[in-house]
């Protein structure tokens, strides 16, 4: 985890380093000291604080920010970042979207949800559409990870949701992005990923003990492994709380009463914050 120092943090705003040590005092902004009496401000920190003054940044390579970060409204502009393969344009789209204030549901809903439905059609008229919607997933994923760098951590204490894709579905941003709201929903998020077989998730609910069990279905399940997945989720425990999501999510039928089926990431969001 970076550490800022409050001229870091200062530069990078364009304020005064007096003015930033005085927020930190008033609490406005949570630091740590070092040994030598020194504020330092964990990254993730920073980024809440940005968020929620949606203070407007000077100098945003300071704190490792794409330059590009643009302030631009729609959602087409992502679209257009992706299929160019523009990897700083793309980042800082969204990561522009996130300090604006927009939630990671929001922005998986939104923007994402259409960049990849508009790269996912280019297979249909081009014949190198199949290497621009891999090469845009790819560049997204990448922002993703950098998106998650930025949102703050729950404490350990934290009820924990477990989750990823069934064996056989090898999609990865839907399972990352699923992680990363219900973190932001307030569980600690164990993501086990896609291709996911049910003894892992076995595994990890014997470990975890969680509150919440996700998981999320790009791919059509074979009718066999459907009934075995449904029957596995009737076998947790009713204080487990279940979610359901992804475009093929229809495919797993007979799930437990309990069960939600999530249309949406904001959807998903809701259910773990109940849970939470």
């Amino acid at each position: 985890m970076r550490l800022l120092s409050t001229r870091e943090l200062a530069d990078a705003l364009g304020v005064s380093e007096s003015s930033l040590k005085r927020w930190v005092d008033s609490g406005k902004i949570a630091a740590s000291r070092t040994e030598g009496g020194h504020r330092r401000i964990a990254l993730s920190e920073a980024m809440r604080f940005i968020r929620d003054t949606r203070a407007r940044l000077a100098r945003p390579e300071l704190l490792d920010l794409p330059i590009a970060i643009a302030r631009v409204q729609g959602t087409d502009r992502l679209t257009g970042y992706l299929r160019d393969g523009d990897s700083a344009g793309a980042r800082g789209w969204l990561i522009a979207r996130y300090l604006e204030g927009a939630t990671i549901a929001e922005l998986a809903d939104g923007p994402i949800r259409e960049a990849m439905v508009a790269l996912g059609e280019l297979w249909h008229h081009d014949d190198g559409g199949v290497f621009v919607e891999h090469r845009g997933t790819e560049i997204c994923l990448q922002a993703v990870a950098e998106l998650r760098a930025m949102t703050p951590p729950n404490p350990s204490a934290a009820p924990v949701a477990i989750g990823g894709g069934p064996a056989g579905d090898p999609y990865l941003l839907a399972t990352q992005l699923a992680a990363m709201v219900v973190t932001e929903a307030g569980l600690r998020a164990v993501n086990l990923g896609p291709d996911t077989p049910i003894i892992a998730f076995s595994h990890a609910v014997a470990e975890y003990r969680p509150r919440l069990v996700w998981m999320s279905i790009s791919t059509a399940l074979a009718p066999a492994r459907a009934r075995s997945l449904s029957r596995w989720l009737d076998t947790l425990p009713s204080s487990i709380g279940i979610a359901i999501g992804g475009p093929q999510a229809r495919t797993l039928a007979n799930l437990p009463e309990r069960a939600v089926r999530a249309t949406s990431m904001v959807e998903l969001a809701a259910t773990a914050r109940r849970l939470a």
